[in-house]
């Protein structure tokens, strides 16, 4: 590993390397978009994403950061230079999110994961839209994975919200799978995540500072990722605790016991939710009738998450994510 990193000029960058100095390697750099991959489900869902991104980066200035907690594939086989570091097996998404932010250089930074396909314009298209002035633009997500019951209820209640069609202008939320941000309002923030990217934490503090959310419909991806049902459970259940857990870690003991008993009603307020997202978008009805029950299992175990993350905290949950 050590030689590979060296390789491909990665040798000596990281945790050593301090926040100024990784600002005054953007000063010194004409990259347009940076390309922060987060790769935590394998080589074949890897290839699958940056075979996407052939042809179309070299057109705007661009450079590709794949972080990944597995041993990845070369680069050789792939028409685009990509940069690969290698973190342990432990490390979390949001870890790789930040550690891929550090080693960034361009004006806007794109971050993505590995379990994603590109459409063919994706990158022009993100480039466009930061001709605005908004500084955190997303695109939707559409769902590659068709066959089985099971994926489907899991890309509706994860990405179901950001499926097509959409409308271009403000919206409350972002999908981790597909958004981008400005260099200068990250480096504004950058506190917020310099111990791991939550899209939530981070989208929420550029709101309360001002700042918009916006969609752009042509900037598209596809879920591409398949699911046992065990791994999906825990899945569910992990980032569910670990996500009550950081909504109540600065209030009152009274208001965990609240959120805790509110959460009682998830088991029926997000299957009810998800259905009528996608009766809105009319589209997809067939699978979400399809994978109902799916839906009704993992939204009950969702709710579970977050009623022990309110009342006990999030445990080891925070560590699962990867």
């Amino acid at each position: 590993n050590r030689r590979r990193r060296r390789s491909l000029g990665m040798a000596g960058t990281s945790k050593q390397q301090s926040l100024k100095g990784r600002r005054k390697l953007v000063a010194d750099a004409d990259i347009q978009l940076s390309i922060v991959i987060a790769a935590w489900n394998g080589d074949a869902l890897l290839r699958q994403c940056l075979m996407s991104l052939e042809g179309q980066t070299a057109k705007i200035g661009s450079e590709v950061i794949v972080i990944s907690n597995f041993s990845m594939v070369s680069t050789v086989e792939f028409g685009i230079p990509v940069k690969f570091l290698e973190l342990p097996e432990t490390a979390t998404v949001p870890e790789l999110r930040s550690r891929g932010i550090g080693l960034s250089r361009g004006k806007i930074i794109a971050l993505l994961e590995d379990h994603c396909i590109l459409d063919s314009k994706w990158c022009q298209e993100i480039r466009k839209a930061h001709e605005s002035a908004d500084v955190a633009i997303g695109g939707p997500v559409e769902n590659a994975s068709i066959d089985h019951a099971l994926d489907w209820a899991v890309y509706l209640y994860d990405y179901g919200k950001y499926m097509l069609p959409s409308e271009q202008g403000p919206v409350g939320a972002l999908s981790g799978l597909n958004v981008s941000y400005k260099r200068a309002a990250m480096d504004e923030i950058s506190d917020f995540y310099q111990d791991g990217f939550f899209e939530t934490i981070v989208n929420d503090e550029l709101k309360r500072r001002g700042y918009f959310l916006r969609l752009w419909p042509q900037a598209i991806v596809y879920h591409n990722k398949s699911y046992e049902l065990k791994r999906a459970a825990e899945h569910s259940f992990h980032l569910a605790r670990s996500y009550a857990a950081r909504r109540v870690f600065k209030v009152s003991r009274l208001t965990h016991v609240l959120f805790a008993l509110f959460s009682l009603l998830l088991p029926v307020l997000l299957p009810a939710r998800i259905v009528s997202t996608t009766f809105k978008k009319g589209r997809n009805i067939a699978p979400l009738l399809r994978s109902f029950p799916f839906i009704v299992l993992l939204m009950f175990i969702w709710s579970y998450g977050e009623f022990c993350g309110y009342l006990f905290g999030a445990g080891k949950s925070a560590d699962q994510w990867r």
